[in-house]
């Protein structure tokens, strides 16, 4: 029997449904909820959970990290016209859940309370999908095909006698025998093949707290045993089990150190200094955990072991990526990366090197070619942390939450996946790190919230300012009668009357507006964000809300930050920095708003940070090692020194005698400093007080000059999460 071309298009042998969103499961702690089994289950073992407190858990779990108000839940749980005494009702199912997941409303560890508003989940949520199986069916049987006088029509063919099958029929199911042996046939090679190659998708079955002090923590990185962190508000280092355990300080002679990286062999730690007494500032240290035995191999901000351990790459201020010994020597520079670098990674083959340059990701090859952005155009912008998978099959990155590459091959090229997510919620996570077997990830989560606090001078302490609200980056219009901030960590600017009232939202996610500034009419703001590009840039936007945020160089491609509009209003001054690769320093330029056109500040290159005076006199910039600042007079074009010391967020006094800033030090203050003779007076002592922020630290100043920061009232652990590939 011959099968003709027109006969195989009319048999369907396999019919796949209509695409559907897959089911997904969560992780939290040690439970994993099923919404769409209807199950709860704790360490294995299936919870009891009534149905509307298991889709009440269901609604907090999927929305975690967000108030979900009593509104929605009512409307999720009790529709219109249904007929309850809604919050007794409520109150036995939220009793329910939280005896379900063993939590405390005065403690909670899952559910917290909103009082008025509703509810929300607070603990980290991993999740899962599940994808969905073709289904296969019988073949339809199709309509026979025949020729007649040179046209082609479909006819009815006689139904076969009874007991008799029709033809068309056998062919059908002989196609379908052949398929199925073919199908299976391929189906355990590419599986096989998918599976070597990385195609496999890792997930978040568990969650389990390994630190329980709360501080904010620097994560090192750990042996396969042990976890060495070192606790940012005492200066300590330290090391815990990676089961959990007592937490062991770890003896530094150095008074400042920042946390490094452990050998392969866990016998050394990495440790850079912050003008130790025994170097100056960012060198490279080397440390036996065993002796305290202290090596001083060069300097540098960032550095990480090779995968054998006899190499180290580290990463400059001046934003050079360099390879030496293990003991210091034969140090050699192999890209000039540009911009500020840190969280740098060697792959497991040795052959790349990954890095954070200014929040965002980058790699290049072992002997510095192949330079290139490693996730251009991806809308998540923090970049900060990146590190490979044991066996090089995953590169997990950090922006918040963790997403994870799948390193695949093709025949004589290598490509990286678009980044999959696997956690989600309110926890913030940084610095993932796998551990050696690959069944778990380190990383430290934190809950960001602050407050904030103005200093009243009469009682020398700091109180909370506006209510206290999570917001930084606060400033004053020039009258004084309304005050813009941008919330954290939601990153949302907004518009308030001076006293907080009546606040008007100016901007939406994903835009987080940095380093704000008000026009001297008060009619618009200009604030720093990135592009789409990953590019820092200036944008502006009216202060009533009326139009979108704008960039205000749209073909400029050089990275610009630090805006600060000049008293008359007619110019912005702003700080650059130049491309990957390039050779030129940072330097301060202004733009006039009349006509666009940008022009260099005379003799600014190497200089950041600038602030026009309120007179418009003179402008105040910071050096790019932020160790001292500078001022330049406008009338005689001329840059005098201010003797500083470390400095940061400078911010000029009303009357512009002083200027304000931040002491950069482990010691840290606030400082003020007089333009006309230089004279330096301490204002705060910051000891024991903790900050928080997008840059982890802020200071403004009222209108009265009164000195504004934002404490952590955050909390910060290290957590071990439990890795299942699919």
């Amino acid at each position: 029997m011959v099968c003709s071309f027109q006969d195989l298009l009319q048999i369907q042998l396999i019919r796949m449904p209509e695409p559907e969103t897959p089911p997904r499961t969560f992780a939290f702690a040690d439970f994993i909820l099923s919404p769409q089994d209807g199950t709860l289950v704790h360490r294995g073992h299936k919870v009891r959970l009534q149905d509307q407190p298991l889709r009440l858990l269901a609604l907090l779990v999927e929305r975690a990290g967000e108030v979900v108000t009593r509104e929605e839940i009512q409307a999720h749980l009790w529709p219109e016209n249904t007929y309850v005494e809604f919050d007794k009702s409520l109150r036995v199912a939220i009793n329910k859940v939280r005896e379900a997941l063993r939590d405390s409303a005065d403690r909670p560890n899952f559910i917290e309370t909103v009082p008025r508003r509703g509810y929300r989940f607070i603990a980290p949520v991993g999740v899962q999908f599940s994808a969905p199986q073709p289904t296969v069916l019988t073949p339809d049987p199709a309509p026979p095909i025949r020729q007649t006088d040179g046209a082609v029509g479909v006819v009815e063919d006689p139904a076969p006698p009874s007991g008799a099958s029709h033809p068309r029929a056998h062919l059908a199911w002989r196609l379908v025998l052949l398929a199925i042996p073919i199908a299976l046939l391929l189906t355990v090679p590419v599986t096989v093949l998918l599976r070597s190659h990385g195609f496999t998708r890792p997930g978040i079955t568990a969650y389990t707290k390994i630190t329980y002090d709360g501080h904010p923590k620097s994560f090192g990185g750990t042996d396969g045993s042990r976890i060495y962190f070192k606790w940012e508000d005492t200066g300590k280092i330290a090391e815990v089990s990676v089961s959990g355990g007592a937490v062991a300080p770890i003896p530094v002679a150095l008074n400042y150190p920042r946390i490094g990286e452990i050998s392969p062999d866990g016998s050394t730690l990495l440790l850079t200094s912050e003008g130790s007494g025994l170097g100056p500032a960012d060198t490279l240290w080397s440390m036996e955990v065993l002796g305290g035995t202290l090596r001083r191999l060069g300097n540098a901000v960032s550095a990480t072991w090779s995968p054998d351990g006899k190499q180290i790459s580290y990463g400059t201020a001046q934003g050079d990526i360099c390879i030496m010994r293990r003991d210091g020597t034969d140090a050699l520079r192999i890209v000039a990366a540009g911009g500020y670098v840190s969280y740098i990674a060697w792959s497991p083959d040795g052959q790349t090197i990954r890095f954070s340059r200014d929040g965002l990701l980058w790699e290049v090859s072992k002997d510095g070619s192949n330079l290139r952005q490693l996730l251009p155009g991806w809308p998540h912008a923090n970049q900060w942390s990146g590190r490979w998978a044991g066996d090089g099959r995953f590169f997990f990155v950090a922006d918040g939450q963790i997403w994870f590459l799948g390193e695949r091959r093709r025949i004589g090229s290598e490509f990286v996946a678009k980044p999959v997510q696997l956690t989600n919620g309110p926890t913030v996570w940084d610095r993932p790190v796998p551990s050696q077997d690959g069944k778990k990830i380190f990383a430290s989560g934190s809950t960001r919230r602050g407050e904030l606090m103005r200093f009243d001078a009469g009682s020398s302490m700091f109180q909370p300012f506006l209510d206290g609200i999570s917001a930084e980056f606060v400033r004053f219009s020039r009258n004084g009668k309304s005050v813009a901030y941008v919330t954290y960590p939601e990153g949302i600017l907004w518009r308030a009357n001076a006293d907080g009232s009546n606040p008007l939202k100016l901007t939406e996610a994903p835009v987080y507006p940095k380093s704000i500034s008000w026009s001297p009419d008060g009619s618009q703001i200009c604030f720093v964000d990135r592009t789409a590009e990953g590019v820092y840039a200036i944008f502006v936007i009216l202060s009533d809300g009326s139009e979108k945020p704008r960039r205000l160089l749209p073909d400029d491609r050089q990275a610009e930050t630090d805006p600060s509009w000049s008293p008359d209003g007619k110019q912005i001054i702003f700080s650059t920095s130049p491309n990957v690769g390039a050779s030129a320093k940072s330097d301060l330029r202004t733009v006039d708003l009349g006509t666009g056109k940008t022009t260099v500040l005379p003799a600014s290159e190497g200089l950041v940070v600038p602030h026009w005076s309120p007179d418009g006199k003179k402008i105040a910039a910071v050096t790019l090692d932020v160790m001292g600042m500078k001022l330049f007079d406008i009338a005689s074009g001329r840059w005098t020194n201010l003797d500083t010391g470390s400095v940061a967020f400078p911010e000029w006094s009303s009357d512009g005698q002083w200027i304000y800033y931040i002491k950069w030090t482990p010691d840290s203050a606030v400082v003020r400093v007089r333009t006309q003779d230089g004279k330096r007076e301490p204002v705060i002592d910051l000891k024991g007080v903790r900050c928080t922020g997008v840059f982890s630290i802020w200071l403004g100043l009222d209108p009265t000059d009164a000195p504004m920061m934002l404490r952590d009232v955050g909390t910060e652990d290290i957590y071990s999460l439990t890795l299942d590939s699919k």
